[in-house]
């Protein structure tokens, strides 16, 4: 079944597609009900084509409530949504109840889409994903994970829940970005990215581009689209301060709070070397029938409940003292804490001071510190914070009475979210505005959208009667999605006037317009390219990185980088720049778009061999563009110059490699492909003395050619198209 509303410019997609049956009995519950074939639904409006295709459900047969850790490791539902229309769309996913009788509450429904954090059905309001943004040609799928909270009460036994998930949204006609340019296209490895100038970091941007606060990309502010990729790494529990991750999978947490029963959580705090300590604990007490309820303990240091005289226990090497009198509950959550200088122990309730006692001993331990301690400590921990100082009764009223609102001066370590995560899925999980942890970036990469110029040398002559390109600016016009509005023609590096490609191009032709020829390649049209911001380096074996203060790769063969480039990824098409795809981005910097707002500034040279060393340098004359394009290295570009049409590699180490059609192009002897910054700028031809094409070393347009040799002065630069 489809419904679709149509109202104004606000469109609402009602699609059954997830049906979710939940019988309970005694222990046993049945989840979801079956469905045996794959189901495709498409729907067009004229302005707005959304295609969505669902798996068939997944099964869960004898299902019961479970902890989020055990739930989140069922193979998921899929749901996938593609954009085969002309309009961005904006839209949030909702999972909506159709029972309306006996159905099970809501609020013990649980769900986890993608790599976003667990989240209650309730407290989301229905909504499973929000602000979602899809752009044309865009596809999303969705990996959804639906269960019953391990806290379900009795009560929901033999009840039902059945829903449907629908679409909420609008199309999107204008962002905060009004030069025309193509929403950027982002690969799944992926995030968008701001730089913040008073912090002098970058953080996590809106994806959706609406947001004045995290917003992403303004060309016609020379802001340029940036996106880092992130480093692969093994599933941790995330520090707060990012100083202490935990190297820790196979745990069991729920709503994000670890549970621990059998065995204590090493937090892998070792050498603890201060003279001060606070720790406070937002802890829930499982089992309340031990006498004994192990907290947290270092070797030295031990806190812990003492259910026979209803107080909290400190103790240092074997001394011990008491709080007050405090009686806690089963299943309820506290925000405990102490401090400790050595001296003097305070303990802390909910804010409140309990007591404090003369305890002398050494606070310094070898040992790492550990949460609970055997079977006998049964308890829920939802954040955990040592600091190296000690904090007043204030401060524990003001931020550790009903709520945790960490105070961060002197927190050594803390964390508040033990849900094991890659760094990519910890990142995803981050609301914008978030700061990326350089050392988590693996390169940088710039949008450079698809355009058309309008000519001004098109027979690469010395002098014309054009408009002065180079000192005011390159007329550059955006164009949308896969649109070629040019009128000059090429095929095989050879230009025509016409459409039919049978008048050949003449000086005539100037000021017309040309849809640059990097965005187009033997089989497919793009959007735009992606450009690594930096020149390539080699971090370790394999291991290539774009970032700015590294060391450039140098003194390697152009055959070895594409080599280990192309192994970045088998999902996306990573490669090395062409000679057009070098003409591109210097056109765009030559454009209002990049230095000549109002006239064209000078682009400084990057004089050393370090990735971006000066703003100056880079194509925008801010943090936003692509950077060592003008001095540095020179570098390598998959260009080759052909002697009968064909790739030349006789002299070449590529005799050995596969290489895509589409990774590279050729020139004939001394002639140059429009757009490429060669001969439309110098009137100066490529010199076939060799086979490859090398640009940038003494400025943005500089250009020479090179074998396949190794030379201390060539790297190279990546593009995904």
């Amino acid at each position: 079944m489809i419904e679709f509303i149509n109202s104004k410019r606000n469109y609402i997609l009602s699609i059954a597609l997830l049906f979710v049956f939940v019988s309970l009995s005694d222990t046993t519950y049945s989840l979801f009900l079956k469905s045996d074939n794959t189901e495709e639904f498409t729907y067009n409006t004229g302005i707005l084509d959304l295609q969505f295709v669902e798996d068939t459900p997944l099964i869960l047969q004898d299902a019961f409530p479970m902890n989020d850790s055990d739930a989140t490791r069922l193979e998921p539902y899929n749901l996938t949504i593609k954009n085969t229309g002309n309009v961005t769309y904006y839209f949030d996913l909702k999972m909506v109840s159709s029972e309306t009788t006996n159905a099970i509450d809501n609020r013990y429904i649980k769900f986890k889409v993608n790599d976003n954090l667990s989240q209650n059905l309730f407290l989301t309001d229905n909504v499973i994903i929000s602000n979602q943004v899809i752009y044309p040609g865009e596809e999303i799928t969705y990996k959804i994970n639906i269960w019953l909270d391990i806290n379900t009460p009795n009560k929901e036994l033999g009840k039902k829940f059945t829903a449907k998930v629908t679409t909420v949204g609008n199309s999107i006609y204008k962002t905060l970005d009004s030069s025309g340019a193509n929403s950027p296209k982002l690969y799944q490895n992926m995030l968008q990215v701001y730089y913040d100038n008073d912090s002098k970091v970058w953080k996590k941007a809106d994806k959706a581009n609406l947001d004045e606060t995290n917003k992403w990309y303004d060309y016609n502010d020379a802001m340029w689209a940036n996106v880092v990729t992130i480093k692969d790494s093994s599933k941790k529990i995330y520090d707060i301060k990012r100083n202490n991750d935990l190297n820790i999978t196979n745990v069991k947490y729920n709503n994000g709070n670890i549970i621990i029963e059998n065995n204590p959580l090493d937090i892998n705090l070792s050498n603890y070397n201060y003279n001060n300590i606070t720790n406070i604990i937002r802890i829930k007490f499982n089992n309340i029938n031990n006498d004994k309820i192990n907290i947290i303990s270092n070797g030295n240091i031990s806190y812990y409940y003492d259910n026979k005289n209803n107080n909290f226990v400190f103790e240092n090497e074997g001394k011990i003292v008491n709080s007050n009198k405090f009686t806690i509950e089963k299943d309820k959550w506290y925000i405990l804490g102490y401090t400790y200088d050595g001296n003097i122990v305070t303990f802390y309730v909910d804010g409140t001071n309990l007591g404090s006692s003369n305890i002398q001993g050494t606070i310094y331990s070898n040992n790492s510190f550990k949460l609970g301690k055997n079977e006998n400590s049964k308890i829920t921990i939802g954040t955990i914070l040592i600091y190296n100082k000690i904090l007043s009764d204030n401060i524990f009223l003001e931020n550790y009475k009903t709520s945790i609102h960490i105070v961060y001066d002197g927190l050594l370590c803390g964390y508040d979210e033990f849900i094991p995560m890659t760094l990519k899925e910890y990142y995803l999980s981050r609301n914008n505005g978030f700061v990326i942890n350089e050392n988590d970036i693996s390169s940088f990469y710039v949008w450079i959208p698809r355009y058309k110029y309008r000519l001004f040398n098109i027979m690469g002559e010395e002098n014309t009667n054009t408009y002065n390109a180079l000192n005011n600016g390159i007329d550059i016009v955006f164009e949308k999605d896969l649109t070629s509005s040019g009128v000059i023609y090429c095929e095989n590096n050879n230009c025509f006037s016409n459409i039919d490609k049978t008048i050949n191009i003449t000086s005539l032709d100037n000021d017309k317009y040309y849809t640059h020829k990097a965005f187009s390649t033997t089989n497919n049209e793009l959007s735009g390219i992606w450009v690594s911001k930096y020149e390539v380096s080699l971090i370790s074996d394999n291991n290539i990185e774009s970032k700015p203060g590294t060391e450039v790769w140098r003194n390697n063969n152009l055959s070895n980088y594409y080599e280990n480039i192309k192994k970045i990824s088998t999902e996306e098409n990573y490669s090395i720049i062409k000679n057009t795809e070098w003409g591109a981005i210097t056109y765009l910097t030559y454009s209002k778009y990049g230095i000549c707002k109002d006239k064209c500034q000078k682009l400084d040279n990057n004089n050393t061999y370090i990735s971006g060393n000066n703003k100056d340098d880079s194509t925008t004359k801010n943090i936003y563009g692509v950077y060592d394009m003008s001095g540095s290295a020179s570098e390598y570009t998959m260009s080759n110059i052909t002697n009968n049409g064909t790739l030349n590699i006789d002299n070449s180490n590529f005799k050995n490699l596969i290489i895509d059609t589409d990774d590279y192009e050729l020139y004939e002897k001394y002639t140059f492909i429009l757009g490429d910054a060669t001969k439309e700028i110098s009137s100066s031809s490529i010199n076939p003395q060799y086979e490859w094409i090398i640009r940038g070393n003494n400025n943005i347009f500089s250009y020479s050619t090179s074998n396949d040799i190794k030379d201390n002065n060539l790297t190279t630069r990546i593009v995904i198209r």
